[in-house]
């Protein structure tokens, strides 16, 4: 009983607006996070919920923030790409400086992207670098990067918030994971505190570039249980939240104190299995699974609303469009053939009768939906599978060490190579399945050299082709639409179709009133 007393006393404080460290008459912006970041040094970023934040405390040397497709100048006010592809000049800002007061010269640049590239940093983003052979700071503003092929995805990879420009003293002076807990930038805000499991404090950068932001401080609070999201926005302790459920967004609706925006997503989700650990390694174990599950139904009760069925890794609009025929390679729901399969795995000892094994999710509230549905109907055939819903920093090195059946989601820019090098290359370390076939990385290789969207729309074809349409690695379960309700105080914010919260733009800058 205390601790519900502790527990509702914290959000009460929250609600009536006496959030920590916060003064009289600051313009402050509270925003729900459905996970807290593993990380937020871009260096070591593994996933959105790092991206998401990471890219109001670092800039990168191009933007995204307003065109998901065109690049923009940031911290490079202009650039130049040889014929050939093969090397990049980029032409730096000079009148930057870190939120340490240091000046920003190439010196960060060739660090930050060195440290990308350093094995020693594991960092999740190496493999977008990979065609990187070397970075030179020509000056103290200018860099150019020279490439061992031409590299079609380069600009994005730049763009991207895990490319975000560090300070080269003193990240290399504290270390990579000591820069993480107290992240220095030179975005449009600077960190100030980060306590686990409560709050993320960002505080307005005065010298920002572009301009002054109209926040005084941005709190971003973990709220995974989306009822309570949903409580929160309704209360007035959120300003801005997000990944509710249907029924909860249905009723913010009709609240005049808020705004709905909803918007197509660059997000999915989608059940994965291991390449390697049996029996989920037989083509027919996995066939199985796809054929044991009403997937329509289950995927149209659980996201009803705020997605739609996935047949492919790449969403509609994002060449090489193939959705007619990832469609119909899809396995319909067959119980009498999924039987069969499993009977055959059991007749030949590759299945155990009441095999159990755990299917691997996030906190993620749809995915646990999902995963209970599916553990449900495998238990039909003999099955006990049951669901582990872990947080990110418990959950990533299962899956990176081969969990054999696992659920989670990926989201990117609009450009195929984001949305499958990373996932299915035998060199990825966000590979969970292990999925390492020479063709497969052969295609990969060549969709990121190929110059012409049709000649690598071909390579991408392929491997969705063969990956979820022949060897059915991976079961797409739902692109999903990106919700963001907003307390009608809020101006000037929109949702990104990657589920980031860009605060101040080129374009914009977010305030309260």
């Amino acid at each position: 009983m205390k601790k519900l007393f502790i527990t509702l006393l914290v959000l009460a404080s929250f609600t009536l607006g006496l959030c920590p460290g916060v003064s009289a008459g600051e313009k402050v912006l509270k925003i729900g996070i459905s996970k807290e970041p593993a990380k937020l040094n871009p260096v070591l970023i593994p996933g959105i919920y790092g991206e998401a934040l990471a890219g109001n405390i670092f800039d990168t040397l191009i933007s995204f923030k307003e065109s998901a497709s065109t690049p923009a100048p940031c911290l490079a006010k202009s650039w130049e790409i040889t014929q050939d592809g093969k090397q990049y000049t980029f032409h730096l800002r000079k009148d930057v400086k870190f939120h340490n007061g240091q000046p920003f010269t190439s010196a960060d640049v060739k660090f930050t992207l060195e440290a990308i590239m350093d094995p020693a940093n594991a960092s999740p983003s190496k493999e977008f670098f990979a065609p990187v052979d070397r970075v030179e700071a020509v000056d103290d503003y200018t860099v150019t990067l020279y490439l061992k092929n031409a590299y079609a995805p380069l600009l994005l990879a730049l763009g991207s918030a895990t490319s975000g420009i560090l300070p080269k003293e003193p990240a290399s002076r504290v270390g990579m994971d000591a820069f993480d807990r107290h992240p220095v930038g030179t975005g449009a805000f600077m960190f100030v505190e980060w306590l686990p499991d409560e709050r993320i404090v960002l505080k307005k950068n005065p010298d920002y570039f572009l301009t002054t932001p109209h926040l005084d401080k941005v709190i971003f609070r973990p709220v995974p249980k989306p009822e309570v999201m949903a409580a929160e926005i309704e209360s007035g302790g959120l300003d801005i939240a997000h990944q509710m459920l249907p029924q909860d967004i249905s009723r913010l609706a009709k609240d005049d104190r808020l705004n709905v925006m909803t918007i197509p997503g660059l997000g999915n989700s989608y059940i994965g299995f291991s390449h390697k650990k049996m029996p989920f390694a037989d083509v027919r174990f996995r066939k199985a699974v796809y054929h044991s599950v009403p997937f329509d139904a289950a995927i149209k009760g659980i996201w009803r609303g705020v997605g739609e069925r996935a047949y492919s890794w790449i969403p509609r609009g994002v060449f090489p469009e193939d959705t007619q025929y990832m469609q119909k390679a899809a396995l319909s729901h067959d119980p009498k053939q999924a039987k069969a399969y499993f009977d055959e795995l059991k007749k030949e000892g590759f299945l155990k009768e009441g095999f159990e094994f755990p299917i691997y999710t996030s906190q993620n509230p749809y995915r646990v939906k999902i995963a209970t549905a599916v553990a449900t109907e495998l238990r039909k055939y003999g099955l006990k599978a049951r669901v582990e819903s872990l947080e990110w920093g418990t959950l990533f090195p299962i899956l990176k060490a081969d969990s054999g059946f696992y659920i989670m989601g990926w989201g990117s820019v609009p450009d195929p190579d984001r949305w499958t090098y990373k996932i299915f290359h035998s060199g990825s370390s966000m590979n969970f399945s292990k999925y390492e076939l020479p063709d497969i990385d052969k295609a990969l290789d060549l969709g990121r050299t190929l110059v012409g969207a049709d000649k690598r729309g071909e390579q991408y074809k392929y491997v969705m082709r063969k990956a979820l349409a022949r060897d059915y690695i991976h079961i797409p379960l739902v692109f999903k639409s990106v919700t963001a309700v907003c307390s009608k105080r809020v101006k000037g914010f929109e949702p990104s179709a990657q589920d980031y919260f860009h605060l101040v733009t080129e374009k914009r800058n977010v305030t309260v009133e």
